[in-house]
């Protein structure tokens, strides 16, 4: 079997028609590209290329095989280029509401901090197969998942009133006249936020109008535009709470919610980029 090195200079020397040139472009001196063709015309038993005092050209069976390295090592290049990119290109799955109130805004603190990573973000309420769909290297999901995929439990957030800071101060910590705005979960087997369970912790008397929604984020947006008071996780109004969009409605109740959950096919988790991603995102929570 010739030697990739000498198929290489071949290569390069038919395509630029002269060694000289093709000792330039592999950084090697002219001789040593004559010495690796004349191995591989040795190798082959044939006559790759006609030698003239100041030319060279190939033969017919030098052109054949030339066309066919040139198409082989352009599928090479382009292979390598693509598992490069690959390397450097991380794809995540998350609920729209996590994304949009959490995430998305923290994400330009994780590009500042790795360059190197292409981060693609894909969101959804239905939950993605990584074991079939390896597009998407990481999932962030809400709630226990089981199965045989890595689950990195993040903090277990806490479930409350929230609403714009003039709601909150017209009801005065009663709940008469409020209208509780919450989400009913499109995925199967999550316990829902029920406004009765933080109304029975609450131990309140008040008969507030109940709203539901699909998702989080509506259910913040409605809030903040004073339509009522939001429940939801403490994950996902931190930001809002601390640029003064909405504030909690009875501070000192909260009932326990579940846990976001970093997911990822176990013999995945110690590639870099998804590494330093899982890394970050549990530095970010600690943060927040």
């Amino acid at each position: 079997m010739p030697s990739l090195i000498s198929l290489r200079a071949f290569e390069a020397a038919a395509r630029l028609g002269s060694f000289k040139d093709a000792a330039e472009e592999l950084s090697v001196s002219p001789t040593a590209v004559s010495h690796h063709i004349r191995g591989l015309e040795q190798t082959l038993d044939t006559q790759l290329f006609v030698r003239e005092t100041r030319a060279v050209h190939l033969t017919e069976t030098g052109r054949r095989l030339s066309e066919r390295l040139a198409s082989a090592f352009t599928e090479i290049t382009d292979a390598l280029s693509e598992v490069h990119a690959t390397e450097h290109d991380l794809t995540v799955t998350t609920t729209p509401a996590f994304a949009a109130l959490w995430l998305v805004p923290r994400l330009e603190a994780f590009q500042a901090a790795h360059p190197e990573i292409r981060l693609r973000l894909e969101t959804g309420t239905v939950p993605v197969d990584l074991a079939r769909d390896r597009r998407v290297d990481l999932a962030i999901r809400y709630g226990v998942e089981e199965g045989p995929l890595l689950a990195r439990a993040l903090p277990q957030e806490r479930i409350g009133l929230y609403g714009a800071p003039h709601v909150v101060a017209a009801l005065g910590g009663r709940l008469d006249g409020a209208t509780i705005l919450s989400t009913e979960w499109e995925q199967p087997g999550l316990p829902s936020m029920t406004p009765e369970a933080w109304v029975a912790a609450a131990s309140s008397e008040g008969r507030p109008k109940l709203r539901h929604f699909e998702q989080e984020h509506h259910v913040a947006q409605c809030a903040i535009a004073g339509q009522g008071l939001a429940l939801i996780s403490n994950v996902l109004a931190g930001d809002l709470a601390a640029r003064g969009l909405l504030i909690p409605f009875r501070p000192d109740i909260q009932v326990p919610g579940l846990s976001y959950s970093v997911l990822c096919l176990p013999e995945r988790v110690r590639v870099r980029k998804i590494a330093r991603f899982i890394r970050w995102l549990e530095a970010a929570f600690d943060r927040a």
